[in-house]
């Protein structure tokens, strides 16, 4: 049996799975000075074993508890998750008055901190193997798993809804080294502009990699309605990557 506890909102919720906790307490700084808050899910069960981790990067315009229904299955497989708000959502701090929301999406000096500090955060816990880290993120959260993949060190990403352009705006560059992504797209998501954008940065990936194409036009974490076995197919990639990463010396 497994509870989650979401401390600031009182919610809690049971299953039959593996047990495990869940707190939305936790807050870390950016290199720029921005208090960026986030849920923080360790599984139980684990003994002194490190645990692979994974970083959670929500939509547009949404906030951290888009990963809620997600969380649970990373924990049941033995993962600690991170979810964190993109500063200017949810909790974190507040963008500046004369900073339109919409830039964040594309300014290098921006939300790529708030990923930074993240997988700091994540890697420096006694509990979490700081060589097995993967970044799964929505719409902005996927353009900044790709960013991740490039950048940022990172043994895996799954990258859902991305765009091209937007990646290498917040990559500060047009030429990119990418490898070990999975990509995520539904058929129609802006008339198809998606599926061409995970087919392009796809095909500038080297392997491993993976691209899933599913029917219907959900963006970002919606698609999971659409393909309800998604979630599973996630996981079972993370599985590959990242214990690949544990048996090597």
């Amino acid at each position: 049996m497994w509870w989650i506890v979401v401390v600031a909102s009182g919610l809690a919720l049971s299953q039959d799975t593996q047990a495990q906790t869940l707190t939305d307490s936790l807050t870390f700084k950016t290199q720029d000075g921005y208090q960026i808050r986030a849920t923080l899910a360790l599984p139980s069960g684990q003994g002194d074993s490190l645990v692979p981790g994974v970083v959670l990067i929500h939509s547009g315009g949404g906030d951290r508890s888009e990963w809620n229904a997600f969380i649970p299955l990373l924990n049941q497989r033995g993962y600690a998750a991170l979810a964190y708000d993109i500063r200017g959502s949810g909790g974190s701090t507040h963008l500046p008055e004369d900073y339109t929301h919409r830039a964040i999406y594309d300014d290098p000096e921006m939300a790529p901190h708030d990923l930074r500090a993240a997988l700091s955060t994540l890697r420096n816990m006694d509990t979490v193997d700081a060589q097995r880290i993967a970044v799964v993120g929505a719409s902005i959260g996927g353009n900044l798993a790709v960013v991740a993949s490039a950048q940022f060190d990172v043994q895996a990403a799954v990258s859902i809804s991305p765009k091209t352009s937007a990646v290498r705006n917040l990559a500060g560059r047009d030429s990119l080294s990418l490898s070990s992504v999975y990509y995520i797209s539904s058929s129609l998501d802006q008339g198809g502009k998606r599926k061409a954008w995970v087919e392009e940065l796809y095909g500038l990936t080297t392997a491993p990699k993976e691209l899933d194409i599913v029917q219907g036009t959900g963006h970002g974490v919606y698609i999971f309605a659409e393909d309800p076995q998604l979630p599973d197919r996630i996981v079972a990639w993370l599985d590959t990557q990242l214990k690949k990463a544990a048996s090597q010396p």
